[in-house]
């Protein structure tokens, strides 16, 4: 193909997508402790490396009303930072050995709804949240929970709830 006819297909939105990266949005994870959160991270990850996106993974340290004196709420925020941090960088390894890429990190402190939403309004290139339904008799979790329901009205982009169950071959069948 000559560079005529190359600008001739981006002129027409006709160019192929093959060996280009980066314009298939961001998909955002919340990471937790949870079991379904390696669920929901796998089915990002590969949905992100199939329509040639990225990941973003945002971690939420909960304060829980901190409000010592100024030096020990200030020790335990830096503590959260780093625990945080570490938890994030482990995810990230787990996320380049899965399909080469490196995330985009977010950490933020507060309410995990809130976050998740602050997020999501200030980058304009997320184009999904994928959440995994956790297994449990007691229901999907919370965050699944609140964005299938009242605060579903709080996002601008799809949501994604995965089933907390699945087994990693299923997830990369269906991403």
């Amino acid at each position: 193909m000559d560079t005529e006819d190359a600008l001739a297909e981006v002129e027409n939105g006709e160019r192929s997508k093959e060996g280009r990266r980066g314009d298939g949005g961001v998909y955002l994870v919340m990471a937790d402790e949870s079991e379904e959160f390696s669920v929901a991270l796998r089915y990002a990850a590969r949905m992100a490396e199939n329509n040639r996106g990225r990941l973003a993974i945002l971690y939420v340290s909960d304060l829980q009303d901190f409000q010592h004196w100024g030096n020990i709420e200030s020790k335990m925020r830096r503590e959260l930072r780093e625990r945080s941090e570490t938890q994030l960088w482990s995810v990230a390894k787990k996320v380049n050995d899965l399909n080469g890429m490196m995330p985009i990190l977010y950490v933020a402190e507060g309410d995990r709804s809130d976050a998740l939403v602050d997020v999501i309004n200030g980058d304009l290139s997320i184009k999904m949240l994928v959440l995994a339904a956790g297994t449990s008799p007691s229901g999907p979790g919370p965050l699944v929970s609140y964005f299938t329901g009242k605060g579903i009205s709080r996002l601008r982009i799809p949501l994604v709830v995965v089933p907390g169950h699945l087994e990693p071959q299923k997830i990369d069948a269906i991403a």
